[in-house]
């Protein structure tokens, strides 16, 4: 494949990745907001104990977490990671890579012939920007890390992947 074509799938896998994770956010979400509307009115904490001993709600960031896990291994490169990986521990709204569905601008860097900087720019409320890097192990592209930064900031924050 040539520089091009490497480009265009650089930009691909992460924008891939990234809309998949937006997918199934978006619909964790809205299944946990649709449980939470079901759930009755209490009239004090104590009545909300009971129901909830009784009761118990759906653990929303487990169940997002059965279905990153194998996007995870798809796409992201398999180093031991403190935070973030396969178990999910927050979810929300907008979704953790708002915009990068239809970005306005993308590019890549290619560093050296296994290492790979792709960028997108959204046009979302927060004008989120996206940092991809990305490596090549074994032949194959996969991505390590993220940073990002809103509202034209100069500064990359790292964020967990």
């Amino acid at each position: 494949m040539n520089e091009q074509q490497l480009k265009e799938y650089l930009v691909k896998l992460a924008q891939e990745y990234g809309s998949k994770w937006n997918e199934y956010e978006d619909s964790i979400r809205e299944q946990s907001e649709a449980e939470t509307a079901a759930m009755p009115e209490f009239a004090d904490a104590e009545e909300q104990f009971a129901w909830f001993k009784e009761n118990k709600p759906t653990d929303w960031h487990e169940e997002l977490s059965k279905w990153v896990g194998p996007l995870f291994d798809r796409y992201c490169t398999d180093k031991k990671r403190v935070y973030g990986g396969k178990n999910v521990r927050s979810f929300g709204f907008p979704a953790k890579f708002n915009g990068i569905g239809s970005p306005v601008e993308t590019s890549v860097d290619l560093k050296n012939k296994n290492r790979a900087e792709v960028y997108f720019k959204t046009e979302t409320a927060f004008q989120d920007e996206y940092l991809f890097v990305l490596l090549r192990k074994a032949g194959q592209w996969k991505i390590d890390s993220y940073k990002g930064r809103r509202f034209g900031d100069e500064k990359w924050d790292n964020r967990i992947l």
